[in-house]
């Protein structure tokens, strides 16, 4: 079985956030955990500070530990914006200039899911500001309906790693193509996973052991950047443990565009 490992990137800087309410949200939403035990007294006080940093992502230290563990991940970037992804799409140039240099894959993590045009235009964007292809695609939020992955395959997309079960909170399933786009349903996700580490541990497990007895060839792992940082400790420390984990039971990490080589060859 082979892991592909992906990061999205929700936030890029501060001053992106100045006229929505993710910040508020965001200290009500750790107060709430702190309440709960969900969350250290240190990471509480660091979550309710971050906000003043200009710096919301943690793209560099994310890719510097891929790369020291040859991780080929792929980065999701917007380019349109909704739901708390608020930076324009300009803003992602010097990171995915800086990602494709060190060896990583990135493509769109895209807003519109049902709408032709505005999926288009999400992908041109790309390619006009960018410069260069996307290799795929991610919807924020894991948004999809009945038509997404075929309108993702019009669009012109080599791969889409959208689909997700939200109400079971992991996904295991095959990928598979729809017309001429390679779906890889999203395995794991680190904001479904529960908040405390060995909880984290015990329910990744659980999922990889299933995933290995469905015979699943590929399975798919996401962590948001924002997550690999003090303030979200719980979360780090599980994608550190996560990657050791993956090298003890001998699995191989491998990029979406790897993998689609390999499924095309049969």
């Amino acid at each position: 079985m082979k892991v592909i490992i992906s990061h999205d990137v929700d936030a890029l800087f501060r001053n992106d956030h100045y006229h929505d309410l993710i910040y508020p949200k965001q200290q009500v939403r750790c107060c709430i955990k702190l309440i709960k035990g969900e969350c250290t007294f240190n990471e509480w006080i660091l979550r309710l500070t971050s906000p003043f940093k200009k710096r919301q992502n943690n793209i560099k230290a994310l890719m510097e530990f891929d790369k020291c563990n040859n991780i080929e991940s792929t980065f999701f970037f917007g380019m349109a914006k909704g739901l708390g992804m608020s930076y324009s799409k300009e803003k992602p140039l010097a990171y995915t200039t800086l990602l494709k240099k060190n060896g990583f894959d990135v493509g769109v993590h895209g807003i519109s899911f049902d709408d032709y045009d505005l999926m288009k235009k999400e992908r041109d964007d790309f390619i006009k500001t960018i410069g260069f292809m996307p290799e795929g695609i991610r919807m924020h939020y894991v948004r999809f309906n009945d038509s997404t992955f075929k309108l993702l395959s019009k669009v012109g997309y080599l791969f889409d790693s959208t689909e997700f079960d939200k109400k079971k909170g992991y996904l295991i399933k095959s990928p598979y193509k729809v017309n001429g786009m390679w779906e890889f349903p999203l395995t794991i996700m680190d904001g479904y996973l529960p908040e405390k580490f060995g909880d984290m541990q015990l329910m990744t497990k659980k999922i990889i052991k299933e995933a290995e007895q469905s015979k699943l060839e590929y399975i798919t792992i996401l962590l948001h950047d924002p997550y690999f940082c003090d303030a979200f400790s719980a979360k780090r420390d599980w994608y550190l443990w996560l990657i050791d984990y993956l090298k003890s039971k001998h699995y191989t990490t491998i990029s979406f565009t790897k993998a689609i080589r390999e499924l095309e060859e049969g």
